[in-house]
Formats: C-alpha cells, structure tokens, sequence
C-alpha cells in the first residue's frame, strides 16, 4: 500500500442504491475501478456486543491512494449501516485506519470511550468500528495489520493506476 501505516486510508459511504453510487463515482468523480464483493463474506459478527448477520454487497475502488468503499446493506438486520440510514444522515458513514499494534490501538479507542459497534473478521483477519460519532460525525474502522487486507488494498489501488476508464466495475476475488 502507498499508505503509511495509521493514516486516512479509506472513506466509506453506506448506499441506498449500489448501482447508481457506482455509476456516479466511475462516471462523475472518476475513481476506480471498483472491486464488488456481493454478500460480502463477514465472519463472526458482533453489533455492541451482540451477535449479528448483517448481508452485505460491497464496493471498493481507489481515488489516487485514497480508498473509497460503497455499502448497501441487503437485510433488516439492525447494524451501523441500518441505524445511519434510518437517522437520515447522508455522506460519509466512516473513514478507516490500519495501526501497526491493531490491539493496542483498539484499546487505546475503548480507554477514550468509544465503543466497539461493529466487529468482523474478513479472511480471519479482524476489523472492528468505533463508536466515534459524538467525537468526529462518523465511525472509525480499525483494520488489523493483516496480510489479508494489506494485499486487497493493494491490488485495488494498483487497478486504479493509469485506470483508462473502462471495465469500471469488477468482482471482488474474496
């Protein structure tokens, strides 16, 4: 990744229609190409604590090195996504984070007073969002220093340079 370690690496923005936020964002904006991850395979769920199965179709495409997500969620399972919705807030739902020290770092968060909302494992490798909303307007997701994500990011990012325009939207290989 471009990025070094513990900056903005990414802005997520949860989507009511996917479709039309991709064609907005390859079209009007010119990021990408956007990588979809349809039902996005989320593991071992947790909303505040409690279990969740939340359905999720997912986007990722770069913006120079700056990683844009798209979010639709497909279920009524209550979540973060479900609850930013629901308030009527529109733009960015979180922006994302990968510390060196993952668990120290999400330590410090919770010693600060921000609870863990959301958490996940993606190819085993965990990522958790911080209650950060009173503080910043929007969530933080912490992704832990994984190979997992580190070479997805990568291969996203390295598709958006020199991107000619064509084959905006691609599947996600998860």
């Amino acid at each position: 990744m471009s990025q070094p370690l513990y900056t903005v690496r990414q802005l997520a923005y949860v989507v009511r229609d996917l479709d039309a936020a991709l064609d907005y964002w390859t079209k009007v904006v010119k990021a990408g190409p956007f990588f979809v991850a349809e039902h996005c395979p989320l593991r071992d769920q947790r909303y505040f604590g409690r279990p969740s199965a939340v359905d999720l179709n997912i986007a990722l495409g770069n913006s120079g090195a700056l990683q844009i997500e798209l979010i639709q969620q497909l279920n009524d399972e209550p979540s973060v996504y479900q609850e930013f919705l629901a308030s009527g807030r529109v733009g960015v739902h979180h922006f994302g984070l990968m510390p060196v020290d993952y668990a120290a770092t999400c330590a410090e968060y919770r010693a600060r007073g921000h609870a863990a909302a959301f958490q996940c494992t993606v190819g085993g490798a965990e990522l958790t969002y911080f209650d950060t909303v009173a503080t910043l307007g929007h969530y933080v997701e912490l992704w832990d220093n994984h190979a997992v994500f580190k070479d997805l990011f990568d291969m996203v990012e390295q598709a958006a340079v020199g991107w000619d325009g064509r084959d905006p939207v691609r599947a996600l290989p998860l």
